[in-house]
């Protein structure tokens, strides 16, 4: 990764952390610090991998966070590499510049760079592929761009795919399963580990969706009647 390509993904990836309520401090040459109540627990390198204090390792608050900047990065680096080699998109209905980061079956993925981070977009193509039409809006997330995209050119069968509810459900019964006196194996517990990590990379908002849902398992005030 040259310096300039370096510096844009570290811009990017320290936007995408703050917005995620991750603290961080500004990128210090090849690495960005990912903090935990004002102490580095690791540091994030260019590749998109966390490397992590030792003594953070074995802290369940530091592994929550640890394994959330992690997705985070590999995402950014993700969708940056695709930023820095796509083409523009030509079409005469866009004026902004756009690049093409995927193209299937009559749509378009589209990506441009901003000062809130890069935007993300899907379209579909005219007939007779000049313009574009019915945009659909993501901001940065690029999580939901790119599943609306696969969505809407058919490469995934939207009722093969579980919604963010049905997934947040997921991960509460792995967590009542954990803190249950169950027998648990520890490859068993690794694996449901393993789910709820996999889970809070998929669902970016966990953590706010989550408290959604026990709030509303929450008994109802039974209101007074007239």
């Amino acid at each position: 990764m040259n310096q300039t390509v370096q510096t844009t993904y570290f811009e990017e990836l320290a936007q995408r952390v703050q917005r995620e309520h991750i603290e961080s401090v500004p990128p210090d040459g090849d690495r960005l610090p990912i903090l935990l109540n004002g102490q580095e627990i690791g540091v994030i390198t260019p590749g998109g991998a966390i490397r992590v204090r030792a003594e953070s390792i074995r802290d369940r608050d530091a592994s929550d966070l640890y394994h959330r900047a992690g997705a985070i990065a590999a995402e950014v680096r993700e969708y940056m590499e695709l930023m820095n080699t796509a083409p523009f998109i030509k079409a005469s209905s866009l004026s902004a510049p756009y690049r093409q980061l995927a193209d299937f079956n009559g749509y378009v993925l589209g990506g441009m760079e901003s000062k809130r981070g890069v935007q993300f977009t899907t379209w579909q193509w005219t007939y007779d592929h000049d313009g574009l039409t019915l945009g659909h809006y993501f901001g940065n997330d690029y999580a939901a761009a790119k599943q609306n995209f696969a969505l809407r050119s058919g490469l995934m069968p939207e009722e093969k795919q579980f919604t963010s509810e049905q997934l947040i459900e997921i991960y509460r019964c792995c967590a009542d399963t954990i803190s249950h006196d169950y027998e648990l194996s520890s490859e068993q517990e690794k694996r449901i580990d393993d789910i709820q990590t996999l889970i809070t990379e998929m669902v970016p908002d966990y953590a706010d969706k989550m408290k959604t849902a026990l709030e509303s398992d929450l008994p109802q005030q039974i209101q007074p009647t007239m």
